[in-house]
């Protein structure tokens, strides 16, 4: 996953330098993705405890113990990006939506179309993704801390923009939380292409609890300069 010469800036355009030498998404392990999702199951049960502090001093022994064995291999970079078959690349420990990222928040799309060939002008495009965050991400009681409910607005929006041809680097993010974002429910997260400037891409986006919009969020993403 690494390409010749100075790293790129950003995925996006590590992806498209690496083509056809990105590993495929079945080569990652289904024990890979069992393991985030207990990770983050342990996450949730670290906030929500109440056991005695023996307890917790044994659990903090036993983790530490699965962390000194998850070290003996390490990447060299964080960054784990695969291609699916139909060619979106999906960047597997980002903090977005990482699925191998168990700080991530659990993102799930439902409906994410492949970008178009490189070279394409954007086309409109809207994704959708679900997403059911957990006491892990609360701020206040009952809610989602609002700086979470950004990070997933960020992502999902920002891959609207990729998949309609006209991905970037977020360099602008207006984030308006209208009501609480309950956890523990599943939410819908809805992002759409709006518009391209020259090198600035335009792109929208709202949280909605059972049709009821909780945030919304305005991007703006500039594209890298080709040398």
């Amino acid at each position: 996953m690494n390409a010749s010469g100075p790293t790129p800036k950003s995925a996006a355009r590590l992806a498209e330098l690496l083509g056809d030498q990105l590993p495929l998404i079945d080569t990652v392990p289904d024990s890979a993705f069992e393991l985030v999702a207990r990770a983050r199951e342990l996450v949730e049960a670290i906030v929500m405890t109440d056991v005695d502090a023996e307890t917790r001093a044994d659990v903090a022994v036993a983790i530490g113990a699965i962390a000194e064995r998850l070290r003996t291999r390490r990447r060299e970079h964080a960054l784990y990006l695969v291609r699916h078959p139909d060619g979106r690349v999906e960047s597997l420990v980002q903090a977005g939506a990482g699925r191998l990222n168990p700080q991530a928040p659990p993102i799930e799309w439902a409906a994410l179309p492949a970008p178009p060939p490189p070279g394409s002008e954007p086309r409109s495009v809207e994704v959708r993704a679900r997403c059911t965050f957990t006491a892990a991400h609360s701020g206040s009681p009952s809610r989602v801390h609002g700086g979470v409910v950004a990070a997933a607005l960020d992502e999902v929006v920002g891959v609207a923009a990729a998949a309609a041809g006209a991905s970037g680097m977020t360099v602008v993010l207006n984030v308006t939380l209208r009501a609480g974002t309950p956890f523990g429910v599943p939410v819908d997260i809805v992002g759409r292409y709006v518009r391209s400037e020259g090198r600035k891409r335009y792109a929208s986006g709202e949280v909605l609890v059972d049709g009821q919009v909780t945030a919304q969020a305005d991007l703006i993403a500039v594209s890298e300069a080709r040398s």
